[in-house]
């Protein structure tokens, strides 16, 4: 081999080296982590119509759960270029204080490809909708819609999130819209079934923005940004937080009591109580400077969700294939 090939393999390392470092960088800028919430709901959609009617389409659960994803990772960048535009993001991570890899200020994405590669994703999953609707019901096209209005105009536009709105349309978002879309997906039709079950995951949504907004109150408060830890302060934002896990309880309960769950879901209960302990910072009336304490609200809920799925999903391939 010659110095001139040598060269040359070298510039082809180099140039695949570089290829991965780009994916992963445009993969941990998605917010990984926080897929999980859309992936529980899309899968507590597809269980329940497994279990209410004994029927569950592979492929389409598969491509539900890859549109919303999707969906969810385009929200995701876009938040982050809006907040990074208004200075926030800045400002809070400036302090030291925690926050997922930023990808324009972590990672160094440019903000003008943070925004266009976030709509992209929103126009493949609208893609992924499109053809779901077509093969199912129309009901999944105006899902869709509304699912993008509320992603986009959380961040821009009318800026839900700067206006007190932010998590009650996460909450929806998250919970209730997609659980009963997954199953529509599944089933062709309304049940209240997805509503109130996609409520568990919707309020664990919330209770992780009522710890992140808790971290933030200060750069709320710079920038007139109107969360519900801005709006009723640390400790009462730790009542609500405590409320909501308690919440959960009764949605659990009820909806076994409505056949909507099987009885062993009520296993599900055991970690609520460990959901609620994650609120003590707030409701001893943590100070923002306590955002060690503070951190474990925002962060613990999601293994916490994720348990309670298994436990959902488990309980009910239990019921439906054991006699």
């Amino acid at each position: 081999m010659d110095a001139s090939q040598a060269g040359e393999g070298e510039r082809r390392g180099g140039s695949r080296h570089s290829m991965i470092e780009t994916i992963r960088k445009w993969f941990i800028a998605t917010s990984p982590s926080t897929l999980t919430s859309a992936f529980s709901s899309v899968t507590l959609g597809a269980v329940l119509s497994f279990y209410l009617f004994g029927k569950i389409n592979i492929p389409f659960y598969a491509l539900t759960a890859m549109g919303i994803m999707m969906a969810q990772a385009g929200v995701n960048l876009i938040h982050d270029y809006s907040e990074f535009k208004t200075g926030l993001d800045i400002a809070h991570i400036s302090q030291g204080l925690p926050h997922r890899i930023h990808p324009i200020i972590n990672l160094g994405l440019k903000p003008a490809s943070v925004k266009r590669n976030g709509y992209l994703l929103l126009i493949a999953a609208g893609s992924i909708g499109i053809y779901l609707a077509v093969e199912t019901t129309w009901i999944i096209l105006l899902i869709a819609i509304m699912g993008f209005l509320f992603g986009v105009l959380y961040s821009e536009g009318l800026r839900l999130h700067y206006k007190g709105a932010g998590e009650a349309v996460a909450l929806i978002s998250m919970g209730p819209l997609v659980t009963l879309g997954s199953f529509m997906v599944q089933t062709d039709s309304f049940n209240w079934a997805p509503v109130l079950v996609g409520l568990v995951n919707g309020l664990f949504t919330l209770i992780i923005l009522l710890g992140s907004g808790a971290i933030e109150i200060e750069a709320s408060k710079r920038f007139g940004k109107k969360t519900v830890a801005l709006m009723l302060g640390l400790r009462r934002t730790g009542y609500l937080a405590v409320a909501a896990v308690a919440f959960i309880y009764v949605i659990i309960a009820i909806s076994v009591y409505l056949g909507f769950l099987p009885y062993l879901s009520l296993a599900s209960l055991l970690v609520l109580p460990f959901s609620a302990k994650l609120a003590i910072p707030l409701v001893k009336g943590g100070s923002q400077g306590d955002w060690r304490e503070l951190k474990t609200l925002w962060a613990g809920p999601f293994s916490h969700r994720m348990l309670i799925l298994i436990i959902i999903v488990a309980s009910i391939i239990i019921a439906r294939l054991v006699p």
